[in-house]
């Protein structure tokens, strides 16, 4: 807005000195003629001896020769037998004497002939031009406009400010204070943006508090279940429930990295690596083997540059969805622009498509979980640049990852 209101400025500003100097360019056209004219009716006063005349004319005779003016001053009208001429501010009328006529030339007929120049060869014009009173006017429109426009700047200087807030805000920053010292509606409205900066940021304050302590008091009974799991005799109940808890250890760590990259405190760190290494990393995280999914493609050898850890749960998500909600053995198909995990089922619902909100409604209330394994894949996957589709073909769940 701050561009606009300033290009529009400078446009008015532009547009009224271009107007004032076409106004001064015919004002001084007009002033150039009613010197002329007053110069030739000077002319015919001399001729006649009427120096009352003269004086109603502001013309004089001028005692400065018309080889000083013709040499250092300025003509502004070019006549055949005569030249106006501009020299230190002030105008003068210089008679020329008639071209010679050339051999065997008749003279004309005395009527048509030029006035004779007989005691006069310069005149004067003492009338001032009142050029001041323009001059004025239009500075004085300068000065306006500039005055306004620096105090609507002025104004809407905060509302930028605001606007640079909120856009940092939306990336992550909520440590802002936007200045809001007037006590106009902008000022208002930032001053209740601050207000709720802070509410945020005590809500997220309190809400981090909170799930660190639920994850310290949960880590607690797990490490103590562990170790006295590890006391016990190996049996594969033993090694059964050694697995448990190393799962819910896992759990504890991945929720731990959910909330940090929920909060935006989790900055991408995009290395290139080889899909089927970070896939390999998303089994470990499942507790399964490469044979519990069917692989094609492999031999793709294809390369991504992401965040390990952050791309491999979103894989997690949707290989432990495809295994949850399918039948038979879900597939990956690696390709040079494309990621797709497919499993036999049932078609998903239109309402469960939404994966921009962290609850689905349609999920609540269900025993298959809340969404938000595919809410945080697809919010990861849009982290990375990427898309993520799905589609049913076949009596098959799809879910792609455009690359």
């Amino acid at each position: 807005m701050l561009t606009i209101i300033s290009l529009f400025f400078l446009f008015i500003f532009t547009l009224i000195n271009a107007l004032f100097w076409v106004a001064l360019q015919y004002t001084q056209k007009r002033h150039e003629e009613e010197q002329l004219r007053r110069f030739f009716l000077a002319e015919r006063v001399i001729h006649e001896r009427d120096e009352t005349t003269l004086k109603h004319l502001m013309i004089r005779p001028s005692l400065i020769s018309s080889a000083t003016l013709l040499e250092k001053g300025e003509v502004i009208i070019e006549l055949p037998f005569a030249k106006m001429v501009e020299y230190e501010g002030k105008t003068f009328f210089i008679h020329l004497p008639p071209p010679k006529p050339p051999f065997g030339f008749k003279e004309p007929h005395p009527d048509f002939m030029p006035p004779k120049f007989r005691d006069v060869e310069v005149l004067e014009d003492i009338l001032e031009q009142e050029s001041l009173l323009l001059w004025a006017i239009v500075a004085g429109i300068d000065t306006l406009i500039l005055i306004f426009f620096a105090y609507l700047f002025r104004k809407l200087l905060p509302l930028y400010r605001l606007k640079n807030a909120i856009r940092l805000f939306k990336e992550g920053d909520i440590s802002l204070d936007a200045p809001s010292n007037g006590k106009d509606e902008i000022s208002e409205v930032t001053k209740e943006f601050n207000h709720v900066l802070e509410k945020i940021a005590s809500m997220r304050e309190a809400r981090s508090l909170f799930l660190r302590n639920v994850l310290h008091e949960l880590k607690t009974p797990i490490m103590k279940g562990s170790l006295t799991c590890e006391s016990l005799e190996p049996s594969h109940e033993q090694e059964r429930l050694g697995r448990i808890f190393v799962r819910m250890n896992y759990l504890l760590d991945e929720f731990a990295k959910i909330e940090r990259f929920s909060s935006g405190a989790w900055s991408l760190s995009r290395i290139e690596y080889r899909f089927v290494d970070i896939l390999d990393h998303a089994y470990d995280l499942l507790l399964c083997d490469r044979d519990t999914f069917t692989l094609k493609g492999e031999e793709s050898g294809l390369i991504v540059l992401v965040d390990f850890e952050l791309f491999a749960i979103a894989l997690k998500n949707l290989l432990d969805n495809a295994m949850k909600y399918g039948r038979g053995k879900p597939t990956v198909v690696i390709s040079l622009d494309s990621i797709e995990i497919c499993n036999l089922g049932d078609e998903m619902s239109e309402a469960k498509r939404d994966f921009s909100k962290p609850f689905n409604r349609a999920y609540e209330g269900s025993s298959t979980g809340l969404g938000l394994g595919l809410y945080l894949t697809n919010s990861i996957v849009q982290k990375h640049g990427f898309t993520l589709k799905y589609s049913y073909q076949d009596e098959s769940n799809c879910f792609e990852i455009c690359l």
